[in-house]
């Protein structure tokens, strides 16, 4: 298979955007986390039964954060997002999805997946997915985030508040922790579907 990027204003699958929090919105955040003791195992899509915490496919922790106790989280995302957005990628996007906050501790992985099967309440798609990096790459061994490209896969170790988006339908996966722990936020973008 080849892949074409004609829908991309780039010539990569992918932007990183550095900087795009602070020391106090990660204050925030974690204190929000800790606070709500939000932590709990990941669960993802599965047609099987109880299949959706299965440690082959996904060991991490994660957190939902919610909009309304966390909204200059979500004003300063959302500036960012729009920027890279209308700089590199020109979707049509409309709402950012409840954020994810992931911990992987030790043995912490994702398989190779997509983020594109989820439908928003109106009947749009998850279009453009981003990573950011929370804590410092030193902190931990492993943990890199592979994304298929159709070529040389491209293969980051985020650095603490690096931001990289890539549209939701391009498979990806976070490798294996092997020492610390790699802590993350993850959001996913909507928009109408593509025709």
């Amino acid at each position: 298979m080849f892949w074409i990027n004609s829908t991309s204003a780039g010539t990569e699958f992918f932007l990183i955007v550095k900087d795009v929090l602070n020391d106090t919105l990660l204050k925030e955040l974690e204190d929000h986390v800790e606070t709500y003791n939000l932590l709990a195992p990941a669960k993802f899509i599965s047609d099987v039964e109880d299949g959706d915490q299965n440690p082959i496919v996904r060991v991490t922790e994660v957190a939902w954060i919610d909009t309304r106790t966390n909204s200059n989280l979500y004003g300063t995302l959302t500036a960012a997002v729009n920027k890279a957005n209308h700089e590199y990628f020109n979707f049509n996007l409309t709402t950012i999805e409840t954020l994810q906050y992931s911990v992987y501790p030790p043995g912490g992985h994702y398989k190779c997946h997509t983020d594109a099967a989820l439908k928003g309440q109106g009947g749009d798609s998850r279009k453009l997915s981003f990573s950011i990096g929370l804590n410092n790459e030193d902190e931990y061994e492993g943990g890199e985030l592979e994304i298929w490209t159709g070529g040389d896969n491209k293969i980051f170790k985020l650095r603490k508040f690096e931001m990289v988006l890539f549209p939701s339908w391009i498979p990806h996966r976070v490798h294996p922790i092997k020492t610390g722990t790699r802590k993350s936020l993850v959001g996913w973008v909507h928009g109408p579907d593509f025709i």
